[in-house]
């Protein structure tokens, strides 16, 4: 298990490619929290130790009740998924699963200055009606500003589904953190709403593609939530998953095998959005 703070920079990027069979290693783990039986979502393992695991279905989010946003959210998009053509719609609202006190609540996010950011985005869900509307759960939501959600954000998004329609499949797992301007860890500095919504300073996206022929590629991302302007295009928010993971305390995708996922977490993309 890696170390739960960071204590590095956050410049840097990462890609190579590798011909590995896309199954898992042994499903044995040093982590605590049980393996979500028969999830595919999460097929190479869990990837943190802390939190309260909700299994949605179509994805599972690891929720931190007292800062009442996801520490992370996992799930598997396949191409086919991405030809469903359900128009967006979906009802904002508490999740029924996590007790009052715990939880987002509506009135958290009214004049609150920040959108509702999805971590798996709704456009990700278009399969079914039920897929779609449970991206609306709040506690798949994190305080966004509007230069983040509706700009960068949108556009990594939109760029992580061109992938998966090119490569056939991919693993994604999207959280939050907090991070000094020096790039130390810090505990959450703003909160919204009567429930103390935390606001992260940086969200991460991270994401392991398999293409029919076995060959997988692994990408990072870390973009900070501030209400200047973002500048530069999403590959300019790349950094190595082993950075990252030293940033967030996370070993993600530890079931996969170990000379693979450090060969992967290890090197240097230059391809992304090409």
């Amino acid at each position: 298990m890696r170390s739960k703070k960071p204590y590095v920079k956050i410049i840097g990027f990462i890609l190579i490619s590798f011909v590995f069979n896309c199954q898992p290693k042994s499903s044995s783990s040093s982590h605590s929290l049980p393996v979500i039986k028969d999830s595919i979502n999460l097929l190479y393992g869990i990837i943190g130790d802390t939190g309260t695991i909700l299994n949605k279905k179509y994805f599972i989010i690891n929720h931190n009740n007292e800062w009442k946003i996801p520490y992370w959210v996992a799930y598997k998009l396949d191409s086919i998924d991405l030809k469903g053509e359900i128009r967006r719609q979906g009802r904002f609202r508490p999740d029924p699963d996590l007790p009052v006190g715990y939880r987002a609540e509506l009135k958290d996010y009214e004049s609150s200055g920040y959108d509702r950011g999805h971590m798996a985005p709704a456009a990700d869900f278009k399969r079914s009606k039920e897929a779609l509307t449970t991206t609306f759960l709040l506690s798949n939501m994190c305080p966004q500003t509007s230069e983040l959600n509706r700009k960068i954000w949108q556009k990594l998004e939109s760029e992580v589904r061109k992938k998966v329609k090119t490569d056939g499949k991919a693993w994604i797992i999207t959280g939050n953190i907090f991070m000094s301007p020096d790039s130390n860890f810090i505990n959450p500095n703003e909160f919204i709403g009567i429930n103390n919504v935390a606001v992260p300073t940086h969200c991460f996206k991270v994401i392991l593609s398999c293409r029919s022929d076995s060959i997988f590629t692994m990408y990072a991302f870390l973009i900070p939530n501030q209400n200047t302007p973002i500048l530069g295009k999403t590959c300019n928010y790349l950094l190595s998953v082993d950075r990252l993971e030293k940033i967030t305390g996370y070993d993600f995708f530890p079931l996969l095998d170990d000379s693979i996922e450090f060969q992967l977490e290890r090197n240097t993309p230059t391809n992304w959005g090409q």
